[in-house]
């Protein structure tokens, strides 16, 4: 299939041989199908990823720059993830940064990429050498990609399952791509970690949940994130202002809201 422009519109690309503003830039694991997106209402931006990979969250590196509203996450150190970090520190936007990455990198063929800026402007990369099934789809303001999967129908899951969760909380509907990309079919072997990182305007992510090792790694991060969900505005309200905060199982109660178990 003929590649589109990098940062194309609704682009799909399918590789199924062996052949200043906020920004989020994500380099693939082996073996991973993931999702970079922007949510319109909050501005924040997010990543998901699922893999075959141990404890593939570890192996991220995430980057967040308040001052500048930037932030990067890339899975493996390396030349892209220099060079991305070099666009991120001049405020480039995401097709620029995308262009010259694919440019900077001599093993680009072997690469999985996606970025998106705060625009909402999202592009991605599939090198021709990446294990198939491989292939990646652009879709308004998200990006879905995935390596050694078990065909097309995984990405074009994920993106389904996105766009029908319109109207649901953006890390909720993160997980809902991963959900709709394992229920295709997933990768060749199964997944067994999973993670999601939120970014918003202050230091540090919002939210970054992590399952390190599970037979059903999907299910086990959406069991976490219901878990930890309605505690995000209490460690919000206890980093801006902690003088008279009860304890966060307190803090539950007061809201209506049963303790996590």
């Amino acid at each position: 299939m003929i590649r589109p422009p990098i940062g194309s519109l609704h682009a799909r690309v399918d590789r199924s041989s062996f052949t200043g503003e906020r920004r989020l830039i994500f380099e693939s694991t082996n073996m991973t199908f993931a999702i970079v997106a922007r949510d319109k209402a909050t501005g924040q931006i997010g990543v998901a990823k699922t893999t075959r990979t141990l404890a593939a969250g570890g192996l991220d590196l995430y980057r967040h720059v308040p001052r500048m509203g930037l932030c990067l996450g890339i899975s493996t150190v390396g030349r892209c993830h220099k060079v991305g970090a070099v666009m991120i520190s001049n405020g480039l936007g995401a097709e620029f940064a995308m262009a010259t990455m694919v440019r900077s990198d001599e093993h680009i063929a072997y690469r999985q990429l996606a970025a998106i800026d705060a625009e909402g402007r999202a592009t991605a990369y599939t090198g021709a050498s990446c294990f198939p099934y491989a292939g990646h789809i652009v879709g308004d303001e998200f990006a879905v990609l995935g390596n050694v999967l078990v065909g097309p129908e995984t990405v074009q899951g994920m993106e389904q399952a996105y766009l029908k969760s319109e109207g649901q909380p953006f890390a909720r509907r993160l997980l809902a791509c991963l959900e709709g990309g394992r229920d295709a079919g997933g990768q060749h072997g199964g997944q067994r970690s999973a993670d999601i990182a939120v970014f918003g305007d202050r230091e540090g992510a919002l939210l970054d949940l992590r399952i390190d090792i599970s037979p059903e790694p999907v299910g086990a991060l959406l069991a976490l994130y219901e878990q930890f969900a309605p505690l995000v505005p209490y460690y919000e309200l206890h980093r801006l202002a902690p003088n008279g905060l009860p304890r966060a199982d307190d803090w539950l109660r007061q809201q209506g809201l049963a303790n996590p178990q």
